[in-house]
């Protein structure tokens, strides 16, 4: 009800010569539902901020929570680095036969352990550097250098996968001056888009690179020939622990987390990743980074 009309009403009780007067019934209505209004309004805020009080509390015992996590995560994670790392650099030296000859029974178990440890120090590595990214503390050591070295450098690395399954790698590098960025963190998304390229590429396959300067980036784009990835896992695959129905054509394995954590270094580096892909035609991933020089910071 409006007070207006609420005042009116009063002033006419008020004015009546008769010293008890009779309560206008419109009178008592009005009033009635002004009161009414009023409680409700009171109620209602009273439920807002019972409301955001315990949604404050709820927003304070998650990101607790999510501390916590964080900080077991990582305690665990190089706890159990340590020792992997041992386990598999010791039968690495083992299948070199340099201790002594082994037989093909030991060659094959240490194969097994050398592979597993491998794969498991991956998945922590990964781990280290999700909990990392999540929590905010991502640092990046900006040094202008040459993006082509880099990916050379990288090619030669996982030249030797490439091989094991035919696959041919052709590269396509256009003039580019040096680029500020953190060798290390890119050179972990070159490795990621090429190891993922050789796993889902079939044998005797091609896979292309190609640097060229796209505006006022340089653009990074990997091609391969593989199934290729369904619409709809083109949405999640950027996002953590997200398999998709493809899988590697040589057995190779998975943690999910490389490309969530490959996405998060380019958009620090104030840069853009994605991915082009039919089902059937392979699949093209490529990031792009800024060449100006006020994003060296």
């Amino acid at each position: 009800m409006e007070k207006a009309k609420l005042r009116r009403l009063l002033s006419k009780y008020v004015k009546t010569e008769n010293p008890v007067p009779p309560l206008d019934p419109e009178l008592l209505g009005e009033m009635l539902e002004y009161w009414a209004a009023e409680k409700d309004h009171e109620l209602s805020n009273q439920l807002l901020r019972d409301l955001v009080h315990e949604y404050a509390s709820s927003m304070t015992k998650l990101i607790d929570l999510h501390r916590l996590k964080d900080r077991f995560l990582r305690i665990a994670a190089h706890d159990v680095s340590s020792p992997l790392t041992a386990v598999r650099g010791l039968s690495d030296v083992l299948l070199t036969e340099s201790p002594g000859p082994l037989t093909k029974e030991q060659k094959e178990y240490l194969t097994i352990i050398s592979t597993t440890s491998n794969g498991i120090l991956g998945l922590v590595n990964d781990l280290l550097d999700i909990s990392v990214i999540e929590s905010g503390r991502l640092q990046l050591r900006m040094v202008r250098g040459s993006l082509e070295k880099l990916i050379r450098e990288r090619l030669s690395m996982c030249k030797i996968f490439a091989e094991g399954k035919r696959i041919i790698l052709h590269v396509k590098f256009a003039e580019l001056p040096n680029l500020p960025f953190d060798s290390n963190k890119i050179g972990q998304v070159v490795d990621n888009l090429l190891s993922n390229a050789i796993k889902f590429s079939p044998f005797d396959a091609n896979i292309s690179v190609v640097l060229e300067r796209e505006g006022a980036t340089a653009k990074v784009s990997v091609h391969d020939e593989g199934p290729g990835i369904p619409e709809e896992d083109q949405v999640k695959i950027f996002h953590e622990f997200q398999k998709l129905k493809i899988r590697p054509t040589g057995g190779e394995k998975s943690t999910g987390l490389g490309l969530a954590i490959a996405k998060r270094i380019v958009e620090a580096h104030h840069g853009t990743l994605k991915v082009e892909s039919r089902p059937g035609f392979g699949s093209t991933f490529s990031f792009a980074l800024p060449l100006e020089k006020e994003n060296e910071q």
